[in-house]
């Protein structure tokens, strides 16, 4: 990965994280003013709540974006690898979808249940997206399973297999002339 590549990345994940500490302030600020003026108290918490579901999701994204575009440093060859990534982001989202979600129902309810029906799309989404997320790991399996190891791993197995071997009888050696109370012979 060139040099430019990885600064890019760095900068987008601060700024995702900055933007995530901006939410969480405003929650706060939200939150404190609601309960200071005393009107609509609850639903200054539940927006917070909400603000807060968004700003933690914000920042695993940004937190997966710097580990594997940054540190990871390494392309998916494999499909292993793709598979992985791809339900780390997956599983962020499907959660942050969730939690909006119920947020959402538990604010829309006290005022009117007619409203209910975007959050229970999306909580609807979120499921369809969690099953769909299933479905991928079952259909990926397979093509995790029928793909060789890349010449390179087998090679560094083999390499790792022959240093064992050559220093086990080393080792063994060096037990027998130890003992337990006196140390070495």
């Amino acid at each position: 990965m060139t040099l430019f590549s990885r600064l890019l990345y760095t900068i987008i994940t601060f700024a995702l994280l900055g933007a995530s500490i901006v939410l969480i302030g405003v929650a706060v600020w939200r939150t404190s003013q609601g309960f200071w003026t005393g009107e609509g108290a609850l639903d200054t918490t539940l927006d917070a709540i909400g603000l807060v579901i968004i700003a933690v999701a914000v920042a695993d994204v940004g937190k997966f974006l710097f580990e594997e575009e940054v540190l990871a440093d390494r392309e998916m060859r494999r499909p292993a690898e793709a598979r992985g990534s791809l339900t780390k982001f997956m599983s962020i989202m499907i959660v942050a979808l969730s939690l909006e979600s119920l947020v959402l129902i538990a604010k829309t309810s006290r005022e009117t249940m007619g409203d209910v029906i975007y959050p229970g799309l999306l909580m609807l989404l979120a499921v369809l997206a969690l099953v769909g997320l299933g479905l991928f790991q079952k259909l990926s399996q397979n093509a995790t399973a029928a793909v060789p190891p890349d010449r390179e791993e087998d090679e560094s197995a083999e390499a790792g297999d022959q240093l064992l071997a050559t220093s086990e009888p080393a080792i063994r050696s060096k037990r027998r002339n130890t003992s337990p109370a006196t140390g070495p012979a």
